[in-house]
C-alpha cells in the first residue's frame, strides 16, 4: 500500500511543511512518498496520478479542509483508496465530527496505522463536499475570512470572527428559498428574508461553530438549517448560541430556526448564488445539493 502525504505549504499561519516531512521520515515507511501543493487544484491533481496507477493507497491531506476537498475529488471513483485529514490548516472542522480525538489526526503514526470509516457525501451540481454546503450571510462571512486569513498571523477562528463583524451590516438579507425533498420551505413568520442557510453532514464549520449539532456522517441524509435575518439585536445572543450549538433547541430559536434532514435541497434564488462548498467559493444557478451515502472512505487514527 502507498501512502501519499500531499503537503500544503501555505495551510494555516505558518508553514508547517518541514516539521510534517521529519515526522513522515521518522516513520519509516518503505512505501511513503511526499508531494508538495504549489497552487489551487495542485491536491487533487496529485491525489488522481497516483489513484490512477491502481494500487491501493491511502492519502493524507496535510492542510485545512479546503486541501481535503481536493484530495477527495481527487479519489472519487477510484477503488481502494482512503483519504486522511492532517489538521495543520486553518479550517478543520470536519475532524471535529470524527470518532476521534482531534489531537490524534496530528499523530502520523496512528494515522497510518488507522482503520477507515464509511462515510456520506454531498453533492452541489457538480462539486462534492464532505462536510458543509453553505450560502447567505455566513458564505459571505467565509469568503470574507478567506481574504482576512491573508493578512500576516491570522488565525483561521480569529479571521472568521472578524468577518462576522464585517460583514454584519452589508451581508444579512438574502432572498433565496429553500425546497428540501421537494417541498418548499416557507421562511418564519414575521420575516422576510433569509440570513443563512447550511447543507451538512459534520456538525461544525467556520473554525468550530457547531450548526447543525444533530449532523451525523453515515446516515444517508442532509442536515439542514435555515434562519432567517434576525435584528442585529438579537444577534449577539444567536452568535454565542450558535457557536456553540445550542440554538436550534433554545426557547427563542425555536421560533424561527429550521432545523430538518433530508436527502435532497435545492436553493432557489432566481438566478446566481454564492455558494460555499468546504470553504471554497462558487458562483452556482439555483443549486441542487443531494446526499450519496455511504460512498467514500476516511482514515481514522488508530486507538490505543
Amino acid at each position: 500500500m502507498t501512502h501519499l502525504f500531499i503537503l500544503n505549504p501555505f495551510a494555516g499561519t505558518k508553514d508547517s511543511t518541514p516539521e510534517l516531512k521529519e515526522q513522515i521520515e521518522a516513520l519509516c515507511l518503505p512505501d511513503a512518498v511526499i508531494e508538495y501543493t504549489q497552487c489551487k487544484g495542485d491536491a487533487e491533481n496529485i491525489a488522481r496520478r497516483y489513484a490512477e496507477k491502481g494500487e491501493p493507497l491511502r492519502v493524507y491531506a496535510c492542510g485545512g479542509d479546503g486541501t481535503a476537498n481536493e484530495a477527495l475529488h481527487g479519489l472519487l471513483g477510484f477503488e481502494n483508496v482512503a483519504l486522511g485529514l492532517i489538521p495543520v490548516g486553518t479550517g478543520n472542522d470536519y475532524v471535529r465530527s470524527l470518532p476521534a480525538e482531534p489531537d490524534d489526526f496530528l499523530d502520523l503514526g496512528k494515522m497510518t496505522r488507522g482503520t477507515t470509516m464509511t462515510v456520506d457525501l454531498m453533492k452541489c451540481e457538480d462539486r462534492y463536499a464532505l462536510n458543509v454546503v453553505s450560502v447567505g450571510y455566513d458564505c459571505e462571512v467565509a469568503d470574507r475570512a478567506q481574504k482576512n486569513k491573508r493578512w500576516p498571523l491570522m488565525s483561521g477562528s480569529f479571521a472568521y470572527k472578524l468577518a462576522i463583524v464585517q460583514c454584519l451590516l452589508t451581508k444579512r438579507k438574502h432572498t433565496f428559498t429553500p425546497i428540501a425533498d421537494g417541498k418548499e420551505i416557507p421562511i418564519a413568520d414575521g420575516f422576510k428574508s433569509q440570513m443563512l442557510a447550511v447543507a451538512a453532514k459534520g456538525m461544525y464549520y467556520g473554525g468550530g461553530i457547531k450548526a447543525t449539532p444533530y449532523a451525523k456522517l453515515d446516515d444517508g441524509l442532509i442536515d439542514f438549517m435555515a434562519i432567517p435575518t434576525v435584528p442585529i439585536s438579537y444577534f449577539a445572543w444567536m452568535l454565542g448560541s450558535f457557536t456553540r450549538g445550542e440554538h436550534i433547541d433554545h426557547p427563542e430559536g425555536k421560533k424561527f430556526i429550521l432545523n430538518q434532514k433530508c436527502k435532497t435541497l435545492k436553493l432557489d434564488n432566481h438566478g446566481d448564488i454564492k455558494v460555499s462548498i468546504d470553504g471554497e467559493m462558487f458562483v452556482m444557478k439555483d443549486p441542487m445539493i443531494t446526499v450519496v451515502p455511504k460512498v467514500f472512505e476516511i482514515i481514522i487514527p488508530e486507538k490505543k
